[in-house]
């Protein structure tokens, strides 16, 4: 089995974005629907003094964030099993931050051998 893993580093986010509890809350589920992966647990959401860190642990997958809030940074992390879509989550969370600054890649991440890795050609 293959798991898709998409990332993104986010810049330019609004600093009222990154520390709004329950609109993270939302938004980490939205992007797991977006993904199609089923939570398995609800969100967490934990706001510091050295940041943020959010979760979601979905059933063969999950939707992470963590963030500076003060400095409009979020690094983001959505993976899941080859069937499911983790970029259409990424997508979501890219969108709803406002983020105007993006860099993204996604990988395969499962089985090393050639013939089920699409990454080795």
């Amino acid at each position: 089995m293959t798991f898709e893993h998409a990332f993104a580093d986010l810049g330019g986010i609004p600093a009222h974005r990154l520390t709004d509890a329950q609109g993270l809350t939302g938004l980490l589920l939205a992007a797991a629907n977006a993904a199609g992966l089923n939570p398995a647990a609800a969100p967490v959401v934990q706001v510091g003094p050295r940041g943020l860190a959010a979760a979601l642990v979905c059933h063969g997958g999950h939707v992470a964030l963590h963030a500076l809030p003060d400095e409009g940074l979020c690094f983001v992390d959505v993976a899941g099993p080859g069937a499911r879509h983790p970029q259409r989550g990424l997508e979501i969370i890219i969108k709803r931050l406002g983020a105007r600054e993006v860099r993204s890649d996604t990988r395969w991440r499962g089985s090393l051998s050639q013939a089920t890795n699409p990454e080795v050609s």
